[in-house]
């Protein structure tokens, strides 16, 4: 009799774990399970019968950041584990039927979009483009459902007046996230153009510091020139000359100078000040960014005598060495010399610096197309038999 009640209690505990059971078998840890162009209906009646939020992942069939993000991203475990209890997940390619509806309701533009919807149909979070480094998409899928932290949620706070740094932080990033270029600098702006020398001393703030300010012309950044090694002591001096740095390099590498926004005209006048700022700066690198920045300015102009006597200052004296991109920016220098030139002086010039670049450069790829420059430049100067081993030694080493 004892050994039947045993059994039966046995029995009624199995039954009741059962379900959690099953649940547990059906979810996948070695990708996010999507139901690919599934009835829209029926996914908000299923998010609406779960209370579950639903993330769509709108690609196409020749998005090639969409392959990427679904073979480096959605397939780690502990992506997949936390996608398919969380969300319901489904795929639409924007171009078929379905999507093609739900592309124009929700206003996708970019390939890929990832749109995280409540189950009412309404958007509350929205992550654009591949992010393939680091755990930068994980980490902002969990805004969404995080209380206070989702786009509409952030959106609604700063509506609200709410402007402490750690939301305006959370705000900036969102807006950044979701492709909300305009709309973030403008905020960006407002936000920084308050700050004096103490917000720049405090950790919390420079966090937005860091990440936000890019105008090496600003009245922000002239802060942190001025006040540098003050700063410094508060955030750590090797952060803050990072940021010095990466804020004028991204400026450089903006197609090669100050570009205002689309269908503005070149800012000369932000190029001379920003020139201006690196002649009377003492900071880490100087003369590297100094040098680019004229270079740039040079090849704008068709200043291509000043270009090249810099250029060969720069090898000389070894301005650009440590810079990463030193052996693409001398190949770049030389092709402009090749394309723009019409002196044979400048072309031996510009074929010194190929030379140096290729016998420099140790990836056969880019030694590759630093060789086909060299060939050019030969040809430009009628070596007609050098040019032509320079190219057979450049398709020899895109084999390797």
């Amino acid at each position: 009799m004892t050994s039947i009640k045993a059994a039966f209690r046995y029995l009624a505990a199995i039954s009741l774990f059962l379900p959690l059971l099953v649940t547990a078998q059906q979810i996948r840890y070695d990708q996010i399970d999507f139901m690919d162009n599934p009835s829209w209906k029926d996914v908000l009646e299923r998010a609406e019968r779960t209370g579950k939020v639903i993330f769509l992942d709108g690609y196409t069939s020749w998005c090639a950041p969409c392959r990427k993000m679904d073979k480096e991203v959605f397939k780690r475990p502990e992506v997949a584990n936390y996608f398919n209890q969380k969300f319901i997940n489904v795929k639409y390619d924007m171009e078929g039927n379905a999507g093609e509806e739900l592309k124009a309701q929700y206003a996708v533009k970019v390939f890929p979009t990832y749109l995280f919807i409540s189950p009412e149909g309404k958007v509350i979070h929205r992550i654009v483009g591949a992010h393939t480094d680091g755990n930068d998409f994980f980490d902002w899928s969990k805004m969404a459902v995080t209380p206070g932290q989702s786009y509409a949620e952030l959106e609604q706070r700063y509506k609200n007046g709410e402007r402490n740094p750690a939301m305006m932080f959370d705000y900036m990033k969102v807006l950044r996230m979701a492709g909300q270029k305009e709309k973030e600098a403008e905020i960006t702006r407002n936000y920084l153009s308050l700050m004096t020398k103490d917000h720049f001393m405090d950790k919390t703030y420079w966090s937005a510091v860091k990440l936000f300010l890019d105008n090496p012309t600003s009245r922000e950044f002239r802060i942190i020139l001025d006040n540098r090694e003050e700063i410094g002591e508060a955030i750590g001096l090797e952060e803050v000359d990072a940021k010095i740095y990466e804020t004028i390099d991204a400026q450089i590498k903006s197609n090669r100078g100050f570009i205002s926004y689309e269908g503005h005209l070149f800012d000369t006048k932000a190029e001379q000040e920003l020139i201006e700022i690196l002649e009377n700066a003492n900071i880490p690198r100087r003369n590297e960014l100094l040098a680019r920045t004229k270079a740039a300015r040079y090849i704008r102009n068709g200043d291509l005598y000043k270009l090249a006597y810099m250029v060969d200052a720069i090898i000389d004296f070894r301005i650009l060495e440590g810079y990463p991109d030193f052996n693409s920016d001398l190949d770049y220098y030389a092709v402009t010399i090749q394309k723009l030139a019409l002196d044979d002086s400048l072309f031996r010039m510009a074929l010194g610096w190929s030379e140096y670049v290729c016998k420099h450069e140790s990836k056969p790829t880019e030694r590759a197309i630093y060789l086909k420059t060299k060939a050019l430049l030969l040809e430009k100067l009628g070596r007609e038999s050098e040019a032509a081993l320079a190219k057979k030694e450049a398709a020899d080493a895109e084999k390797m």
